[in-house]
């Protein structure tokens, strides 16, 4: 077990609670597939994709029930204050090539022997293996210092430490948006052991082959592209198989994420496909169309007439908790991979401080405690509330102008249809 004081678990355990709150209201829908590799104890190294910066570790790290120390960018630790704060909350600074000047020794022996003095505690480490995060769905080649680390602690301990490597995929339908999904999946460990022999032999080669390996086996978890050019292709099929898996055929999300990954790698080198798929998609975007509006034939308007009242309570007891993160982001001028990390902060503070001032609000007016917190739960309702009106109003829309389309247009309708039948049947 690691040897990590009992205060720094207390430590850990609040920061889980908060992330898994801030997780919990960010995204609308979160995905967790393979849970049951999830649960293990350490020695290990959790290895992920790298397309969302800071809500990598939080989605990974949020269903590992092991405490991690987390592999980070030696830039968090260049400012005095984040220094204290990163050393002190589970982090090991790793400099990159891009983090030293030029003829500055680039010297990572630190980092390696804290990881190394890690695992053999039993401990949990957590590598972002890409190194830079890119909002691709494209899996960059990896860093070799998981491989390294994995390999180098286990030759410390002749091949005895059990150090074992958690691959971890993350999917994001958009790493950037508010009230979005996404899809976190855990893959079997894998056993450094098999690289032993190779790497007495040539240690380089080895731990270019268990990169590569390791590479492989989380791109096999996420909806790869293979190339950075085909990003688009897999968000437009993700697009269609949303609607033609989930709403259509009635698959879970987990089916159907699974489904498509299988589509996305068996089709991502069929030209005639991707470019089939984009003509579609620029058809609609053309049309004034949604993929949603077209496969659906007629949405009821009953919800928008009977929920109207409520919605626009919910909408305008929430505008501002949720307009101020994505303000601040606006006026930061940031790097936008950060923006879910800042949207998510910054709801952290304006969602409570909404809620304290609904709860005002019915104390002042009735005078009554009691009647001040049951207004709580049906605050935090009235936002669900006001955002299914909003999506059955937007599908509603986009339903009706597809009729009229189809009215109006016979002849451009039935091309549509055919473009998108081929992206359609390959589901």
């Amino acid at each position: 077990m690691s040897s990590i004081p009992f205060y720094m678990r207390l430590v850990y355990a609040f920061f889980r609670g908060l992330t898994w709150l801030g997780l919990s209201v960010f995204y609308r829908k979160r995905v967790v597939l393979g849970r049951e590799h999830a649960r293990f104890k350490g020695p290990a190294i959790v290895v992920c994709n790298h397309p969302c910066t800071l809500m990598d570790p939080l989605n990974a790290g949020l269903h590992i029930s092991e405490e991690m120390f987390f592999l980070a960018n030696y830039g968090l630790f260049k400012h005095p204050v984040s220094a204290w704060f990163f050393s002190r909350l589970f982090c090991i600074p790793v400099k990159r090539r891009e983090d030293v000047a030029e003829g500055e020794a680039r010297d990572n022996e630190a980092a390696f022997e804290a990881s190394f003095k890690h695992l053999e505690r039993k401990g949990v480490l957590f590598i972002a293996a890409e190194g830079v995060s890119w909002m691709n769905r494209y899996v960059r080649p990896f860093k070799t210092g998981a491989a390294r680390i994995a390999l180098g602690a286990e030759r410390r301990s002749e091949w005895q430490s059990g150090v074992k490597i958690i691959p971890v995929g993350l999917s994001y339908e958009a790493p950037r948006l508010f009230r979005k999904r996404v899809v976190i999946a855990f893959g079997p460990p894998i056993d450094p052991l098999p690289w032993a022999e190779a790497y007495a032999q040539n240690p380089e080669q080895a731990v270019d082959e268990l990169t590569e390996t390791l590479r492989s086996r989380v791109a096999d978890l996420t909806l790869d592209s293979g190339q950075e050019s085909k990003d688009a292709w897999v968000d437009q099929m993700e697009m269609i198989a949303r609607q033609e898996l989930e709403k259509t055929q009635g698959m879970s999300a987990g089916q159907a994420h699974l489904r498509l990954k299988s589509t996305i790698l068996a089709h991502r080198n069929d030209e005639t496909l991707i470019r089939q798929t984009a003509l579609y998609s620029e058809a609609l975007q053309q049309s004034g169309l949604t993929h949603a509006g077209v496969a659906t034939p007629k949405v009821s308007a009953w919800p928008l007439l009977l929920l109207w009242p409520f919605w626009l309570l919910g909408y305008v007891f929430w505008f501002l908790p949720c307009y101020l993160p994505l303000l601040l982001c606006r006026k930061m001028n940031i790097y936008p991979g950060y923006d879910s990390n800042i949207k998510m902060l910054a709801g952290l503070i304006t969602f409570p401080l909404a809620l304290w001032g609904g709860w005002e609000l019915v104390f002042a007016l009735s005078g009554m405690k009691w009647l001040a917190w049951l207004s709580v739960p049906v605050w935090i309702s009235l936002g669900y509330v006001a955002e299914y009106v909003m999506d059955v109003f937007t599908l509603w829309q986009a339903s009706r102008k597809a009729r009229h389309f189809r009215q109006s247009q016979p002849e451009a309708w039935q091309e549509l249809m055919q473009l998108g039948a081929s992206s359609k049947a390959v589901l």
